[in-house]
């Protein structure tokens, strides 16, 4: 059984600081309250007590525990949600997926809430230049990381730091400007983070770097995310888990797992602290666990980013099951196949151990192609090198030798074409991992590629509400800013 090593999953009395245990128990029906209690930071282990209060909130079934992966697998292009994630490309999300993306939204705002109060105390601790470097590095981070969250899914967005924190009252901030903040945050954060960390879960300058690079990608700044990615490359910290079949690739997804060789940044799970979207993935009978909400679906046939996965491929076979005795998902198809990604047999209930990855060096690799052949104007032969060497992971190959599964430059030597392949193995190597919805709407793919999955029948047939999640209706009751007329995203 995984170990609570990282002190995040294990001081929930410091986690509480700033989140009392009545806010706790409500349901998350607050607008983005800028004024944190409160408190009494006085040297290095108080303030670093305080950050575990954002961790709280991260670890919640309303964030990475469960909304911000299933909510948007429900919207990519190589699945289908059900029940409340039944989104539609037509109308959005659903009536239940509302309430969840309110969720969300209040979940990450509270991040942000706590990590503008904590910027504004910081100066009171008595701190040496190294401590405070990397405890602001850190919360810098954390709140980075929250509002890239809220710009993916929502747009534009009410934008507080701590310098404006007391005025409630804010209008939608540009996408573009909120995407700026965040690669200059994570500027620093990369300039004052550790190389590494002594408890897991906690974040490196590497994991300043990923989002760094991922908010210069939303901003086409390709350079800048080249260099970004590729620092975490050149570091040599990370390499991705070999594999030589199939159930390998529990050493880089299983429950037991303390950390891997891959692991960049990832949101801690375990026992006691438990994730959700292990139980949202599964139905029953399957031979992991005779449970599960079928949440998420996909088909063998109708989809065809499944049809045309190699079964050959060991994320083909480690990823999908053929579900065929399920008579709720009978009922929807009858080729239908579940997520089996994520295997907990020791899981109770709803919950399991399973971290979720949010960036892990195949996330590096692949990123580091797309922004190096964007900031070349063409890929070159290391760019294709970085795909390739994820494809060779995948059906059991050293990753730093050429192999039979390569692709090679001469059928992708355009942007257009490369692209293609890498977004192919992106599919393949993310999949339900809550980032290809993400990378479609980023790169202006969502409606091409549903026609292509045979979700739609034409691009025409993507409407507005697939692009954005709703502002929720309690930001309107609250910020006086927005108009619920004017500034809702359309389709709402």
């Amino acid at each position: 059984m995984k170990k609570i090593f990282n002190i995040v999953s294990v001081l929930f009395g410091a986690m509480l600081l700033l989140s009392s245990c009545s806010e706790d128990m409500k349901i998350l029906q607050e607008h983005p309250k800028k004024a944190g209690a409160e408190s009494f930071m006085t040297n290095y282990e108080s303030a670093q007590a305080e950050i575990n209060a954002i961790y709280h909130q991260m670890h919640r079934l309303e964030a990475y525990g469960r909304y911000l992966i299933v909510l948007t697998e429900g919207l990519s292009d190589y699945c289908w949600g059900r029940g409340n994630y039944a989104s539609s490309y037509e109308t959005g999300l659903t009536s239940g997926g509302q309430g969840f993306s309110r969720d969300a939204w209040a979940v990450q705002y509270r991040c942000v809430r706590f990590a503008n109060s904590f910027m504004r105390q910081i100066g009171n601790a008595t701190l040496t230049k190294k401590e405070y470097g990397e405890l602001t590095g850190e919360i810098r981070f954390l709140r980075a990381l929250a509002y890239s969250q809220l710009v993916k899914y929502y747009g534009g967005v009410p934008f507080f730091t701590e310098d404006n924190m007391d005025d409630f009252n804010k209008p939608r901030t540009p996408a573009d400007e909120i995407w700026q903040y965040i690669e200059d945050e994570c500027k620093y954060a990369y300039d004052n983070l550790p190389a590494a960390v002594s408890q897991v879960g906690r974040p490196t300058k590497y994991a300043a770097a990923m989002l760094r690079g991922e908010a210069a990608l939303y901003l086409k700044h390709y350079s800048v995310a080249q260099e970004a990615f590729e620092s975490v490359i050149s570091s040599k910290r990370y390499s991705l888990v070999s594999v030589k079949k199939a159930d390998d690739f529990i050493k880089v997804y299983g429950p037991d797992v303390v950390t891997t060789s891959e692991e960049i940044f990832y949101i801690k799970y375990n026992r006691d602290r438990a994730d959700e979207f292990f139980w949202m993935y599964l139905c029953s009978p399957n031979p992991v666990r005779d449970t599960g909400a079928l949440g998420i679906y996909t088909d063998l046939v109708r989809n065809k980013v499944i049809a045309g996965w190699d079964p050959n491929d060991f994320r083909f076979q480690w990823d999908l099951y053929r579900q065929t005795q399920n008579g709720t998902l009978n009922g929807l198809t009858d080729n239908g196949m579940i997520c089996f990604k994520y295997r907990d047999p020791e899981s109770t209930g709803s919950t399991s151990a399973i971290d979720n990855p949010l960036y892990r060096y195949a996330d590096a690799l692949l990123y580091a192609a797309e922004a190096r052949a964007k900031a070349l104007g063409a890929p070159d032969a290391t760019a294709l090198n970085y795909v390739n060497m994820v494809r060779r992971r995948a059906y059991g190959f050293s990753t730093g030798s050429a192999s039979s599964v390569d692709y090679l430059l001469a059928d992708n030597s355009t942007i257009d074409a490369f692209m293609e392949t890498v977004l192919k193995e992106r599919a393949y190597e993310t999949c339900f991992e809550g980032k290809r919805y993400a990378d479609l709407k980023r790169l202006g793919k969502l409606a091409e590629y549903a026609v292509k999955a045979g979700k739609v029948e034409s691009e025409s047939d993507v409407k507005d509400a697939a692009y954005w999640w709703p502002i929720p209706t309690n930001e309107y009751n609250y910020n006086t800013a927005l108009d619920p007329t004017v500034d809702q995203n359309p389709g709402y």
